[in-house]
């Protein structure tokens, strides 16, 4: 079996123009961003109007159509000039589209996925709860029946898009003793029906151009039309809105871990130290090879793992069980090697900038902070090996 991991022309064309973009609207505003811990507005606006909000969304709703292959290709490019913009995208359109285009009917595509995947509108995606976290099944935010439709009530934590959001998917209890397998309902809820509000926005390590805001749900009346996918269901919906968001966010981290490799290459072939530039010397060239190898790998695994995606299509109605359980491994193992060599890489490279590294505002120490919480969101590394070696158990390798 041949496997092609080569882009296409025009696939090579979108990255080219995708990167001139980003240096061009994004970069210069990166810096000041960081420092005032402000929503980019402008930036993010001019990346809806290009279309970069609806990137793997198929034409007939309003996005790009180029698939998780073109999804990454940018996330690559934009994890290459900063994480804040990534993670504003990636909830938006791996956790905020993806359960719309998979599980939507044709109603709620039209009123929701189209001005979404248009840059008209901004998504959200909320699961984590004060009591809930990890254990993504054990969901308090309690869904009743009102008439028709249903009653939504709880709070949600750390929802990244949370105060800017037109609208957000929200996981809630319809039956809290049936937990993750029948107890769980995915809904889309307008962010202007009464009863829902921003509580507290957090003040973060690092990621500080993006909002990350608790949402308070008091008795928010929808319709039964807000269902996306079944009553119950709602876990599925959530895991494979996940599985999307991992893959894309190895795309990020790959792109983050070439900036700052690239910035420790040139920095060292400039510093000099005992008369000569710190490039000449092992330990220094060690590191860079290091470095060079995890990016050259992780690049494999990210764009394999989201052709397969795209092979897979967007109908999980005619998914098998074995495909399903494959995704799902091959998304765990990305998105914990991906976020925990983007760490390793960012932190060698910081050391190979010694001092200069360590000082507030320069892009490494930036990038040092950004990269953290990527072991931590869109399910925790340690989840992510549970996952692995749960389907190890199960099938084998």
């Amino acid at each position: 079996m041949t496997i092609e991991l080569s882009f296409s022309p025009d696939q090579q064309a979108f990255r080219d123009a995708a990167r001139a973009f980003l240096e061009k609207e994004v970069a210069p505003v990166v810096a000041e961003m960081d420092e005032r811990e402000e929503f980019p507005r402008a930036s993010v606006r001019r990346m809806q109007e290009e279309g970069y909000f609806g990137i793997p969304v198929p034409e007939e709703y309003g996005g790009l159509g180029l698939g998780k292959v073109g999804y990454c290709i940018f996330l690559e490019e934009l994890g290459k000039v900063d994480a804040s913009h990534g993670v504003i995208v990636g909830a938006h359109t791996s956790l905020g589209t993806t359960p719309l285009l998979y599980y939507g009917t044709e109603e709620q595509k039209r009123r929701w996925l189209v001005p979404a995947a248009k840059g008209e509108t901004l998504l959200a995606f909320s699961l984590t709860e004060p009591g809930s976290g990890s254990d993504s099944g054990a969901v308090h935010t309690v869904a009743e029946r009102a008439g028709d439709g249903w009653s939504l009530t709880g709070t949600k934590l750390y929802v990244s898009n949370g105060r800017e959001a037109d609208a957000v998917i929200v996981m809630a209890a319809n039956d809290p003793k049936l937990g993750a397998n029948g107890g769980v309902t995915a809904f889309v809820v307008d962010a202007n029906r009464p009863g829902f509000r921003v509580g507290r926005c957090e003040k973060k390590m690092g990621l500080h151009g993006s909002s990350t805001a608790e949402l308070v749900l008091d008795h928010v009346e929808v319709g039964a039309e807000a269902v996306l996918g079944e009553v119950g269901k709602g876990f599925h919906v959530a895991m494979t809105a996940l599985d999307v968001g991992r893959v894309s966010l190895g795309a990020a981290s790959l792109g983050g871990m070439q900036a700052a490799t690239r910035a420790a290459l040139e920095f060292s072939q400039q510093r000099t130290q005992f008369g000569l530039p710190i490039s000449e010397y092992e330990v220094i060239q060690f590191k860079l090879a290091d470095m060079a190898m995890k990016i050259h790998a992780l690049r494999g695994l990210v764009y394999l793992a989201a052709s397969h995606q795209d092979t897979l299509g967007t109908d999980p109605k005619v998914w098998g069980r074995l495909a399903r359980v494959e995704k799902t491994r091959e998304a765990a193992i990305v998105k914990c090697l991906a976020s925990e060599w983007a760490s390793e890489v960012i932190d060698e490279s910081l050391q190979i900038h010694g001092g200069l590294g360590y000082i507030r505002g320069t892009p490494i120490e930036r990038a040092y902070r950004d990269a953290r919480i990527s072991e931590i969101f869109e399910g925790t590394n340690e989840i992510q090996r549970l996952v692995v070696a749960r389907d190890l158990l199960a099938r084998g390798l």
